[in-house]
């Protein structure tokens, strides 16, 4: 049977009938967290005993540190109070002798041994309602169990022997089969690096918004395959490209829908330059000037607000803010058809799987043009110009802020990093979301404290975690000038090496050669260096070869046969650059590259 957890009281209180007791009176609060994080991640698997007492609870005979770590979890918000929880009722007759051999003749068993147990049930043909009723549990706490003792035999013998933890056996159910959870097994307990299961099993993105959009109904209607998160919300796919193809033609069908409204032009967020957000400007409402009676009237507001009076009570003074409010308001000229006609629509996928527009933007191209001041003509050297160095910031800086988003980890460490530094004038990392971008993001943040609240305290850690990274990618700005003087490459600051070494490097590698112009850059370089360049990857010969060259055939002749090789500028390189000119020798990278 199943009674309430707010009508069971422990058989030591003073209130319980005579004859019941706690017989275990030393270690009674021993290993309680542990015992409650067990019971958290598992439920309540062995019931309480208990005797009903004439006051209409519950007093526990055996089980009481169960029932203490039940409480402790009501008490962390965990668990509500009135959450029913299996019990065995016993007469009073027999308390005392069920309390003793219950703890006398117990034997702990260890979770692995109980969750298999489980699933040797479900592999016997039982279906998971029938295990539910037979053992008193919900069905959703059931199909958790049976994930956990559902994992590879090698993965339980880990848990058992302490290898990994819950958390982690709770990752491993996310494998599509037993053979990739026994490779990551056999990984993560060489390198130690447990926290790195989900990573790499290729299930460390989220794609839950994706998936909500699209529907897994018909995701699994196009041939996809979704293997459910129990215990974090974080389902994986087995076929991303066909979800995010999925996603794209739904996203393509709104911006067809949306086209018919007038609007000069409509987009979707990935189809457009990823600095839209922040540098694109948005047309406003017009604004009438105020007639005679309304200036009179919004000045003499002005004053009464401004005057500090005392006497002036909270509601008076709402009323004269919304009465402000009310006359900007009538003047106020709404946008209509033709600011439709000269601006455009942004279609985004929000992470809740939710459409999200953003209406009457201008793109540059459509903007008014200004004039450009003309560049200072720099010497020919050896080194690059100070031009080329800020783009090669900027390119560091977007590659940055665009991996950042997808590595949660990597995202909250920079995050603290940037806010625990002494040095935040330098540090690469703004908290006061002083990156490319960043101040004209947080003006746009509309939503109310409570209402933040509520929205992030329904999220999961890992989906938190996204939304940290993304706070730490609005942060990054990699362009640094030390009073005045010439910028320096990101390759020559260790602070920015060390952001840029937080995220996956392949991924970060990816970002940065998409987004490098090589053709602008050997334009823009020296001559000298062009071709020191060229000598570096294809060898001295190839040098010797390419000095006798024109700048025009030069700068063609490196954008055919150097950046086909992946390679990156120094100024531009992170630790886990492995292209040509990395710690491995020209050779090796050539063959690699071959």
């Amino acid at each position: 049977m199943q009674i309430a957890l707010s009508s069971i009281r422990p058989g030591h209180h003073p209130d319980a009938p005579a004859g019941v007791v706690n017989v275990r009176k030393t270690g009674r609060d021993a290993g309680l967290d542990a015992l409650a994080a067990s019971i958290d991640a598992l439920g309540l698997i062995q019931p309480l005993v208990v005797v009903p007492g004439g006051d209409g609870y519950h007093y526990v005979v055996d089980g009481n540190r169960r029932h203490a770590a039940l409480e402790g979890l009501v008490a962390a918000g965990h668990l509500a109070s009135n959450s029913e929880v299996p019990v065995t009722a016993r007469d009073v007759d027999t308390a005392r002798e069920a309390g003793l051999a219950a703890n006398v003749n117990q034997s702990p068993m260890h979770e692995a041994d109980q969750v298999e147990a489980y699933a040797e049930l479900r592999r016997a043909g039982m279906k998971e309602k029938d295990v539910a009723a037979r053992f008193g549990q919900p069905v959703a706490q059931v199909r958790k169990l049976l994930a956990l003792g559902g994992v590879s035999p090698a993965v339980l013998d880990a848990w058992r022997s302490g290898k990994v933890r819950i958390e982690d056996v709770r990752t491993f159910t996310l494998a599509p089969s037993h053979a990739d959870q026994d490779r990551v097994l056999a990984a993560v307990l060489k390198d130690g690096r447990t926290w790195s299961i989900r990573e790499k099993l290729g299930v460390d993105g989220s794609v839950g918004h994706l998936l909500s959009y699209v529907g897994a109904k018909a995701y699994k209607a196009a041939g996809g395959t979704v293997v459910e998160d129990l215990f974090g919300g974080s389902d994986v796919v087995s076929d991303r490209a066909l979800l995010k193809r999925l996603v794209d033609e739904r996203l393509d069908a709104e911006c067809e829908r949306r086209a018919k409204e007038g609007w000069g032009w409509v987009a979707k967020e990935a189809d457009i330059a990823y600095e839209w957000s922040w540098s694109w400007p948005r047309l406003k409402d017009g604004q009438r000037a105020f007639s005679a009676e309304e200036q009179a009237r919004y000045d003499e507001l002005q004053a009464y607000l401004g005057a500090d009076d005392d006497n002036a009570t909270d509601e008076a003074i709402a009323a004269a803010h919304a009465e402000i409010d009310a006359i900007e308001a009538a003047a106020r000229i709404p946008l209509g058809a033709e600011d439709r006609a000269r601006s455009g629509l942004v279609v985004m996928l929000g992470r809740d799987g939710k459409i999200a527009v953003q209406q009457y933007v201008v793109r540059p191209k459509d903007a008014p043009a200004k004039p450009e001041p003309a560049a200072a003509a720099e010497p020919e050297g050896s080194g690059l110009p100070n031009a080329l160095v800020e783009r090669l910031c900027d390119t560091a800086t977007a590659a940055v802020q665009a991996t950042l988003g997808s590595s949660p980890t990597a995202g909250l460490v920079a995050l603290l990093a940037g806010a625990l530094t002494a040095d935040a004038y330098a540090a690469p990392m703004k908290l006061r979301l002083e990156g490319v971008g960043g101040a004209q993001a947080a003006l746009r943040d509309k939503e109310a404290f409570a209402s933040l609240v509520a929205r992030l305290s329904a999220m999961s850690v890992d989906e938190l975690l996204v939304v940290a990274a993304g706070v730490a990618a609005r942060g990054v700005q990699t362009l640094y000038r030390e009073h005045g003087s010439k910028p320096r490459p990101p390759s020559e600051r260790p602070s920015v090496q060390a952001l840029m070494g937080l995220p996956d490097p392949s991924v970060l590698q990816a970002e940065l050669r998409e987004r490098f112009d090589g053709e602008a850059f050997f334009k823009s370089a020296p001559k000298a260096v062009a071709v020191a360049i060229v000598g570096e990857v294809l060898g001295e010969a190839e040098g010797r070869r390419a000095a006798g060259m024109k700048k025009g055939d030069l700068v063609a002749y490196a954008v055919a046969s150097v950046l086909p090789m992946g390679w990156l500028p120094v100024e531009l390189r992170h630790p886990g650059y492995d292209g040509p000119g990395s710690a491995r020798p020209a050779e090796q990278s050539l063959a690699a590259a071959a």
